[in-house]
């Protein structure tokens, strides 16, 4: 009778992880960090988490490690490279000297840990705030290469980490193209956005967030972005999806049923495709307030129509030009624009 060989893991302390593969980790952290890592050693080292559970468990070790603390401090950045550097060069020359490898690494880990206690006491750097007031929008070019637009009345904060990049919406909506991240010391960084109801993953992609009062929507122009609400699974939105977050659901909104274009105030304008008379001009007052009451059932009138933003008074002057199209006339009553059918 034959007998199967089976390849037994010796046994450690139930959270402890395996030497060899520290080993293994700390060899690939020496490769991406060489400056000469390419697109294939990346695919190999995402290959080498996939295949076993402990090796990915080792990375979110390392991953977890970095959520404590915003980045090294920029003048202990090179004390780190030089000491990665002379690993790699040891490991390279001979690599019997497996010892003098991890002591050398031993001697990294502790230049991040007094890192760390220095960014406790004065961090090096704070995050990046961005906002637009009622009516503004403006784009911005993150130092990662991403391209940021703020719609009007939004506010965004920054925070570039070692292994992360993180965008918190306060409010409002933006757009993204997200950035190739070249600089970045292990590759390219994990990208997320951070609001009330959601945590977003990007993945190579332009999208929009927009953050409601108690709703945020994803709408995805291109790409793939992975979304994340509260113990839920996993959710995945790709190109031309839009979805609805609230509470701890997810809910892809479905095709046709959407009465305007999520990413048409990039271009400066409003696009309605039979839209509630009353929801266009909600939309519209994000940009011009505009004190408005509807008589006679006239808000659920239907339009259809682009209507442009780059004015002072996108609202008020798109209301004026539906008088012309739609049986409405308009009224001002006390402080408020009073909406009739003629």
């Amino acid at each position: 009778m034959s007998m199967s060989t089976l390849n037994v893991r010796p046994m450690t302390e139930p959270n402890a992880i395996p030497p060899d593969i520290m080993d293994e980790l700390i060899a690939w952290s020496v490769k991406l960090n060489s400056g000469t890592a390419s697109a294939t050693d990346q695919q190999r080292f995402q290959a080498w988490r996939d295949i076993d559970p402990m090796h990915e468990r080792a990375w979110q070790t390392l991953h977890a490690m970095e959520q404590d603390f915003m980045a090294i401090p920029a003048h202990s950045r090179q004390l780190v490279a030089n000491t990665i550097a002379l690993a790699d060069a040891k490991n390279r020359t001979d690599k019997q000297r497996r010892p003098k490898l991890k002591a050398l690494a031993i001697c990294a880990v502790t230049l991040l840990g007094s890192a760390l206690l220095i960014q406790q006491v004065s961090p090096w750097q704070a995050p990046l705030h961005y906002s637009t007031h009622m009516g503004q929008r403006a784009e911005f070019t993150l130092p990662d290469g991403t391209q940021l637009t703020l719609n009007t009345n939004s506010s965004v904060d920054v925070r570039y980490s070692l292994l992360k990049r993180e965008i918190v919406l306060n409010h409002g909506e933006i757009y993204l193209i997200t950035g190739h991240d070249t600089d970045a010391w292990f590759g390219r960084r994990r990208f997320w956005i951070d609001t009330a109801q959601a945590k977003f993953e990007a993945i190579g992609t332009r999208f929009s967030v927009y953050q409601h009062a108690n709703t945020t929507q994803l709408h995805v122009a291109e790409g793939v972005v992975a979304i994340r609400v509260a113990q839920q699974p996993e959710v995945r939105a790709y190109a031309s999806d839009t979805y609805r977050m609230q509470g701890v659901a997810a809910a892809l909104v479905k095709t046709g049923t959407q009465h305007s274009d999520p990413i048409a105030w990039v271009e400066g304008v409003v696009i309605a495709k039979q839209m509630r008379l009353e929801s266009l001009m909600s939309e519209l007052a994000r940009y011009q307030p505009l004190p408005l009451s509807y008589e006679d059932d006239t808000g659920n009138l239907t339009v259809s129509g682009v209507f442009q933003l780059n004015r002072d008074d996108p609202a008020e002057h798109a209301l004026q030009t539906l008088s012309h199209t739609l049986p409405i006339r308009i009224t001002r009553q006390h402080e408020q624009l009073l909406i009739k059918k003629k």
